[in-house]
C-alpha cells in the first residue's frame, strides 16, 4: 500500500464522519431561484435580499462593472447591477459568491490548490452556461450547477486532508506529490458519494462520478458540455490540471457538439474576460 493510499483510507473515513461538512449556501441563492422562475418577478423584490450580504453587495456590483457586463457608465447601485445583469445571471452570481466561502485552507500548502479549484469551478460553471446558450439548449441552469459542482470531490478531499493536518500536527508531512495522488486518485468517487449522501439530484452525482470517464455517452449532451467547458477551462491554465497542449477541437465532445475552432475562441475569449475580471 503507498503512502497515498494509506492516507486516503483515513480522510474516507473523515470524510463519512457526521461531524464533517462544508459551509451550506446562504438562502439568497434559493430564493432568487424561486424569484426567477416566476413571470410577474418585480425586481424591487430582489434589492433588500441582496443588501442584506455585505459581501454579496459588492460581488454583485463589482460583477456588474466587469468586462463580461460592464457598460459605458459605472454602475455603482445595488438596483441599476441587477438591471443591467438581469435576474437569471444574477442568481448565478449569488450562488457562485456564496459557494465561495467553502473554498479555503487553513494550511499553507493547501490554500493555493483550494483557490485553483476555485478558479477551475466558476470558470466551468460559466464556460458550461456559455456552451448551452450558444446551442440555445434549455439546460443552462443544470450545465451552469454542473460545471460548478462536477470536481467538487478536490474540494471535500482537500478540506478533508487540512482538517487532518490540523488535527496531527507537526506528525503529519504534506507534499504537493502526496497531495496529487490522492486528488488524481480518488476526487470522482468522493465527489460522488459527498453529493449521493446529501440526496442532490442524480444528474450532479453522476457528473461528478463520470466526467473523465474515457468512455461515454455521445446523446447526454449535458455529460458532454460538462466535458468540453472541463477541457476548455483546463486548456487556459485555470486550474491544478493545466493542459495548454489540448486541442480542444479535435476532441470527440466537440464532434458531439459541431463545434469548431471559431466557437472555441469565442469561449477563450469569454473565460478570459470573466476570469480576469473576478481575480
Amino acid at each position: 500500500m503507498t503512502e497515498g493510499q494509506s492516507l486516503l483510507d483515513r480522510i474516507k473515513h473523515l470524510i463519512e464522519l457526521e461531524s464533517f461538512t462544508l459551509p451550506v449556501l446562504s438562502d439568497a441563492g434559493f430564493k432568487l431561484r424561486a424569484l426567477a422562475s416566476d413571470p410577474d418577478c418585480d425586481l424591487r423584490q430582489v434589492e433588500p435580499l441582496i443588501m442584506r450580504d455585505q459581501a454579496l453587495a459588492a460581488e454583485v456590483l463589482r460583477t456588474a462593472n466587469s468586462a463580461f457586463f460592464g457598460g459605458l457608465s459605472e454602475t455603482n447601485t445595488i438596483s441599476k447591477a441587477i438591471a443591467r445583469i438581469g435576474l437569471q445571471q444574477l442568481t448565478k452570481v449569488v450562488f457562485m459568491a456564496s459557494e465561495r466561502s467553502k473554498y479555503q485552507a487553513r494550511d499553507p500548502l493547501l490554500q493555493p490548490m483550494v483557490q485553483a479549484i476555485w478558479l477551475h469551478a466558476t470558470a466551468s460553471a460559466m464556460a458550461a452556461d456559455w456552451l448551452t446558450r450558444r446551442r440555445s439548449s434549455s439546460q443552462h441552469e443544470e450545465a451552469f450547477l454542473g460545471g460548478l459542482l462536477h470536481d467538487i470531490g478536490e474540494l471535500v478531499l482537500l478540506r478533508a486532508l487540512d482538517e487532518f493536518r490540523s488535527s496531527e500536527g507537526s506528525n503529519f508531512t504534506l507534499s504537493v506529490e502526496l497531495v496529487d495522488e490522492v486528488l488524481t486518485s480518488a476526487h470522482t468517487d468522493v465527489g460522488f458519494n459527498f453529493l449521493k449522501q446529501r440526496r442532490i439530484p442524480e444528474v450532479y452525482c453522476g457528473l461528478a462520478r463520470d466526467h473523465h470517464k474515457e468512455a461515454f455517452d455521445p446523446r447526454d449532451t449535458l455529460m458532454v458540455m460538462i466535458r468540453l467547458a472541463d477541457l476548455a477551462v483546463r486548456k487556459l491554465g485555470l486550474g491544478l490540471l493545466a493542459d495548454p497542449s489540448l486541442a480542444l477541437a479535435n476532441s470527440p465532445e466537440a464532434a458531439c457538439l459541431d463545434a469548431d475552432e471559431i466557437m472555441f475562441a469565442e469561449l477563450e475569449i469569454m473565460l478570459e474576460d470573466c476570469t480576469l475580471s473576478s481575480v
